[in-house]
């Protein structure tokens, strides 16, 4: 395939299920639509995944609908003090019902269990991370509200068909360096952006 830059807006996949302009962008110009995938729903894997860190601590973020598990993940990792910890929520079989946006330029993510309350949302040029995890670690409650700036700039998009099969692929779109601001809280800790 080479390095081959995609300019032209159109569908993500032809009618056939398969990559109609493989390659890279920088920007969504290819649109996605989860229905023209010509796979089992227990195949299709959909995630929205958030770094947002700085020189002394960051969060990790991660919603997500695999298809066979749907997986729901909050790190906070500690780099001046040496820690970190991961607490993960798994579903059995979504397939489709966490109902993820056909694009990451609009359109909520909210997942809310007994422990877990956590919402990706896009508003005015901006993106909002807010959860509360209760009994996230040693009984202790995570909770946190990140406001991140998205100013006009180049993403970096791929779209790439493996080579067994014609109708496999991976989309993805990668936004690199946004500003944030707002805070964590952890064990009476507020950790400030």
């Amino acid at each position: 395939m080479g390095n081959h830059e995609v300019t032209t807006p159109q569908m993500l996949l032809k009618e056939d299920g398969s990559l109609r302009e493989p390659g890279w962008s920088k920007r969504l110009v290819q649109q996605y639509e989860r229905s023209m995938i010509k796979a089992p729903k227990f195949r299709i894997k959909e995630w929205d995944y958030y770094l947002v860190l700085n020189e002394d601590f960051a969060g990790a973020f991660t919603l997500s609908d695999d298809g066979y598990i749907g997986l729901q993940s909050v790190s906070l990792l500690n780099f001046k003090e040496g820690w970190e910890h991961t607490e993960t929520i798994l579903n059995p079989f979504p397939m489709g019902k966490f109902k993820l946006p056909n694009t990451s330029k609009e359109g909520d993510i909210i997942y809310k269990d007994k422990r877990l309350h956590m919402a990706f949302q896009i508003r005015d040029g901006k993106r909002r991370i807010r959860c509360h995890f209760k009994n996230f670690y040693q009984g202790k409650t995570f909770s946190c509200d990140i406001w991140l700036e998205q100013p006009d700039m180049d993403t970096m998009v791929i779209a790439t068909p493996f080579k067994e099969k014609k109708t496999a692929f991976y989309y993805n779109q990668k936004i690199n360096c946004m500003p944030a601001s707002g805070k964590m809280k952890f064990d009476g800790k507020t950790y400030t952006f």
